[in-house]
């Protein structure tokens, strides 16, 4: 009689287990069918996201042109595996800024069970296009603002005394006064920030040998072969230097100062002279910033060339 009664107690206990195991299942099969699902949203929705930024960024740099830029837009987002579809393009002109929208249908797989079929991630990007207004590593020349033309050869430093003013020939003192903080700063560029609007103090003085020793440790510093030319060239490259444009509207007197009212890029041609004669000159290009650089932009600004787009949204 007892051994019929263990019988029957044991077989009643495997049978709860079997109905706790199975429950137990369908409740774990629901868990990493939700997880699965769930991660494979995020992955889609991170995707998506990534594609709209590559989307806004490309068609900023095409900006005012709205029909270039929403050409460059739909171009990157195909090249992340979307198709245009998906996509919808808007402008305000007067920002100077691009938003992509877009959405994805994703299917489920194990939520299928529970009665999901799918659902939609959507994503959104906007970029703003305009000139550099801020921005570390220039070099310690100044140029007169002018009209610019790109590709052309400018004097960069030593230009006529007329255009600075007496024991000015262009260079400037970023950080600390003296040739040797001069020379470093050419050579590696000022570790500061300057924007539009900053007063710099000038560098007088003709200081043809850290003049010399600086340009030439930049045009040696070119790792390309065949080096960079103005036809072609790399913007990373050394002999890029970013220019601070300043107002030209007084005549510099000794040690004075400037307001600066943009950035230039040149392409660094090489130097030549010495004394007061000593001149460097470089040609004017189109670029972005170095990546690494630390900049600002405004699409307000006027654009001398230093320019680029940023994700604001």
């Amino acid at each position: 009689m007892i051994v019929n009664k263990l019988k029957n107690l044991i077989k009643g206990q495997e049978g709860q287990a079997m109905v706790v195991f199975a429950l137990s299942l369908a409740v774990i099969i629901g868990i990493t069918g939700l997880f699965m699902d769930t991660g494979l949203l995020v992955l889609e929705k991170e995707r998506l996201q990534n594609a709209c930024d590559a989307a806004a960024l490309a068609g900023a740099y095409e900006l005012p042109d709205e029909e270039k830029a929403m050409e460059k837009a739909i171009e990157y987002f195909q090249k992340n595996g979307y198709v245009p579809e998906d996509l919808n393009i808007s402008f305000d002109s007067s920002k100077n800024k691009i938003t992509v929208e877009a959405s994805k249908n994703v299917e489920f797989t194990f939520m299928r069970i529970m009665g999901f079929k799918n659902k939609t991630v959507k994503a959104k990007a906007s970029a703003v296009y305009g000139a550099v207004t801020g921005v570390t590593g220039v070099v310690p020349f100044g140029i007169p603002d002018q009209s610019f033309e790109f590709g052309r050869e400018y004097t960069l430093k030593a230009a006529p005394k007329d255009d600075y003013g007496p024991g000015n020939y262009g260079a400037l003192a970023l950080g600390f006064k003296g040739s040797s903080t001069y020379e470093n700063n050419l050579k590696y560029g000022y570790n500061g920030f300057l924007k539009v609007g900053d007063w710099v103090q000038t560098e007088p003085g003709d200081m043809s040998g850290p003049t010399e020793r600086g340009v030439n440790y930049r045009l040696s510093s070119c790792p390309h072969e065949p080096k960079c030319t103005i036809e072609s060239y790399h913007p990373g490259c050394p002999r890029i230097m970013i220019v601070p444009i300043f107002d030209p509207s007084s005549l510099l007197q000794g040690r004075d100062e400037v307001r600066i009212v943009g950035f230039g890029s040149f392409l660094l041609k090489g130097v030549s002279g010495s004394g007061s004669k000593n001149e460097v000159t470089g040609y004017f290009i189109k670029m972005v910033p170095p990546d690494g650089t630390e900049f600002t932009i405004d699409p307000s600004q006027q654009n001398y060339g230093l320019h680029a787009a940023r994700i604001v949204e």
